[in-house]
């Protein structure tokens, strides 16, 4: 059986990960194009007040401010000091001015109520444990009127989450998030209408990346995987053994009659507002 993961527990986890991760970050080839839809759809103009939430190595936070000029304020909150590093060090040799905080996006009482026209949180939102509760708090910062935009990642299209995720209670192990709740458009609208706001738009992105496997790459793709720090815990000593012969098979049975298993990399992408009377 499982250890449940606590609030504590996840954090520690996330922030360790992406501290290990924040010197390759940016050579994803998704991350950077996301953050140029996110740009355009926030629709920025100059002077606004922006707040970047899990702004990692500052690829929102960095094309925010640019196009907010220095009239505009520009935060980037994020749990890791290594992906501060990395944003801080990109900010300074922009000669840009932007506030970084080390810090819980999901802990945010410090921060002024109704202070911000844009709301950002990219590739995040998946990774708390309570996103409504998460949702409602950052509403609460949007000036009437403002606006939060959000993703949140088609996991089951995406090979290695989404086997995690289901053999996670049978291998013993597990990753610390899941994206089960994401069923489809529906759940984000959701979400943001529990959290009183007003949805503006919910669509699918485009495809970031595309993959195609074949049947026999699964045992391969398994010990590639698990050597991510976001998946190791699944390639522990323990628990490796077990868990590779589930993943294989679970892989096998996503092939298609062809022997390939396609993997798609996109999200779900929402807009949502404060209305002015909140």
């Amino acid at each position: 059986m499982s250890t449940p993961t606590t609030d504590s527990d996840s954090n520690a986890t996330i922030k360790a990960i992406y501290t290990e991760r924040s010197s390759t970050y940016d050579a994803s080839s998704f991350h950077p194009r996301q953050a140029k839809e996110y740009i355009h759809r926030a629709n920025l103009k100059p002077g606004d007040s922006v707040l970047d939430l899990a702004c990692g190595t500052g690829l929102v936070t960095i094309l925010a401010k640019q196009h907010v000029g220095p009239p505009g304020r520009v935060i980037g909150i994020d749990i890791s000091p290594g992906m501060l590093a990395v944003a801080r060090k990109k900010t300074s040799e922009l000669g840009l001015k932007i506030e970084y905080l080390e810090h819980d996006i999901t802990d945010l009482d410090a921060l002024p109520l109704g202070e911000f026209d844009i709301v950002t949180c990219a590739s995040a939102l998946l990774l708390l444990q309570e996103p409504l509760r998460a949702i409602e708090q950052w509403a609460a910062l949007l000036v009437p009127n403002g606006r939060l935009l959000v993703d949140v990642m088609i996991e089951r299209n995406v090979m290695a989450p989404a086997i995690f995720t289901k053999i996670g209670p049978l291998a013993g192990r597990s990753l610390g998030w899941s994206g089960a709740w994401v069923e489809s458009e529906d759940s984000l609208r959701q979400l943001f209408t529990d959290a009183g706001l007003t949805v503006e738009e919910v669509y699918p992105s485009e495809v970031y990346e595309t993959r195609d496997y074949q049947v026999e790459d699964g045992p391969k793709l398994f010990e590639k995987t698990v050597a991510s720090p976001m998946f190791r815990v699944f390639g522990e000593p323990d628990v490796s053994e077990k868990a590779k012969e589930m993943f294989v098979e679970e892989f096998r049975r996503r092939a298609g009659p062809d022997g390939v298993v396609h993997e798609e990399v996109k999200f779900y992408m929402g807009i949502a507002r404060k209305d002015n009377k909140q």
